[in-house]
């Protein structure tokens, strides 16, 4: 296994800590979902269409508040 990590201001630290409380999940199995999320997207689309870099860099995160 590798460890990835980031910076995050307090703000967004603050708001992705509470969705992961909301979601039962500590914050390494939040974004080890997002990530091989993003993986498993970019290995289906292998075949037909390459994501754009961008994408990848800056993913879309939409968050349903039920």
């Amino acid at each position: 296994m590798q460890t990835i990590s980031t910076k995050l201001d307090k703000e967004t630290a603050k708001k992705f800590l509470q969705i992961c409380n909301d979601e039962g999940k500590c914050q390494s199995e939040m974004l080890r979902g997002l990530i091989e999320n993003i993986c498993d997207y970019d290995d289906e689309s292998e075949s037909t269409q390459k994501i754009e870099s961008s994408e990848i860099r800056n993913p879309t995160v939409t968050i349903i508040d039920v």
